[in-house]
């Protein structure tokens, strides 16, 4: 974690030609999550591009960004607050635009906070285990018939 949150939205566009649309209608005063409702192909795209906070350790490295692509991070810490990418950032075969919808001092939660989330990702992995150990058993013993 580093030491501040970012709160984004996104717009995920295929091609150059959308992205110049989206951001001149941005521009023109278009509501972001509008645009991000009719126009992204992302999976946000419900939610008016919204995403959950994120926080990592500027600068920023690779496989250290809550799965966020090394571009969007970066252009994350350098908005402001309401700030909009003045350009769609190329992430692979797709253009993304970011807005930051707020920053604050990172929150770390308390193990109260925590513990349900931690519980739920450790049965997740008891039972992950507990199925592989299973099954190749059922493999170890079984016969295949023609």
């Amino acid at each position: 974690m580093g030491q501040e949150d970012y709160k984004p939205r996104v717009i995920i566009v295929a091609d150059d030609t959308t992205a110049a649309t989206v951001l001149t209608q941005l521009k023109g005063g278009a509501a972001f999550d509008a645009l991000a409702r009719q126009d992204s192909v992302g999976p946000t795209k419900a939610s008016g591009g919204e995403m959950a906070w994120v926080s990592f350790k500027t600068p920023v490295t690779e496989g250290k960004t809550q799965g966020l692509p090394v571009p969007v991070a970066q252009a994350l810490t350098q908005l402001p607050v309401g700030g909009i990418t003045p350009t769609a950032i190329v992430v692979g075969n797709e253009r993304v635009i970011v807005k930051l919808d707020a920053k604050r001092p990172t929150q770390v939660p308390t193990f109260d906070q925590a513990q349900e989330t931690v519980r739920n990702q450790l049965q997740a992995i008891a039972l992950e285990k507990a199925t592989a150990t299973f099954v190749g058993a059922q493999m170890k013993t079984a016969t295949v018939q023609q």
